[in-house]
């Protein structure tokens, strides 16, 4: 973490009202073969608990998973903002005023087209032993990362983003070793419109990292603070090497930011 950083989080832990918004996997969460068994860090757990429980403060995960996904393993308390599956899915209850959120309604031929993507997916999970299918509420996505030799694994990939192209009204989001295909157009940047248009804070920290994240990069402003977590190119002004970096990051946060909102009080 570089010092101007530092100073930068600094500042935003001292703002009247501040969101903290955060990608899931590869940045609270180091990725796993099976996405299944991916899990936040403790200690990036115990920052956002901390954050989450504090006033003028809110915490949201913006990231490709599912709702309930995201409820069950990283908000089990509810007391933080989510939203799932690249910003079509959205949790509000945990901003003041605000009920549960939006749920995805598929029209009967977004659903026929998801139907014709899944078979295409576990048909390549047939023929690519290691690679894995995830389900999603309007989407699914094609895994490699388990599979053991390199070169058929990026075969495998660019053959299942082949086959969802040939598909028209899919929604490409490619990641590390993943593509992931959707019958909605959202984005992350969505995703944190709204939830910036629920809480209103008066700074943003986001952290994500991987180029989906860029479309929630893009619309920060010059006194909110952007974090990239790894070595893909970003938007970002500030970037750090990997979650266990990023978590300590939060971990001092937290105290900067708990002290901040008491001197308020």
């Amino acid at each position: 973490m570089t010092d101007s950083l530092a100073d930068a989080l600094a500042t935003a832990a001292t703002a009247d009202t501040m969101l903290l918004a955060l990608d899931f996997d590869g940045t609270l969460a180091p990725f796993t073969e099976d996405p299944a068994d991916s899990r936040p860090l403790p200690a990036a757990r115990d920052a956002l608990d901390a954050l989450a429980g504090l006033p003028r403060t809110t915490v949201a995960i913006i990231s490709g998973r599912p709702l309930e996904f995201l409820r069950s393993v990283v908000d089990p308390r509810r007391r933080m903002v989510l939203s799932g599956s690249h910003g079509a899915e959205l949790d509000l209850g945990a901003a003041p005023g605000f009920g549960a959120g939006t749920e995805i309604e598929l029209t009967e031929d977004q659903l026929a087209l998801l139907d014709r993507a899944i078979d295409a997916t576990y048909g390549f999970v047939q023929r690519y032993p290691g690679s894995r299918a995830e389900l999603k509420p309007a989407g699914v996505a094609f895994h490699t990362r388990p599979m053991e030799d390199p070169d058929t694994a990026r075969r495998a990939l660019d053959e299942m983003t082949e086959a969802y192209a040939a598909m028209p009204g899919l929604r490409l989001t490619p990641g590390q070793q993943v593509i992931e295909c959707s019958v909605l157009s959202a984005t992350k940047g969505d995703g944190l419109t709204a939830i910036r248009g629920a809480v209103h804070p008066q700074v943003t920290v986001f952290a994500g990292d991987d180029d989906t994240d860029e479309d929630a990069m893009a619309i920060l402003g010059p006194h909110d603070v952007g974090i990239k977590v790894g070595t893909k190119d970003s938007a970002a002004p500030w970037r750090v090497a990997d979650p266990d970096e990023l978590t300590r990051l939060l971990t001092e946060f937290a105290r900067q930011r708990a002290r901040a909102v008491t001197s308020m009080n």
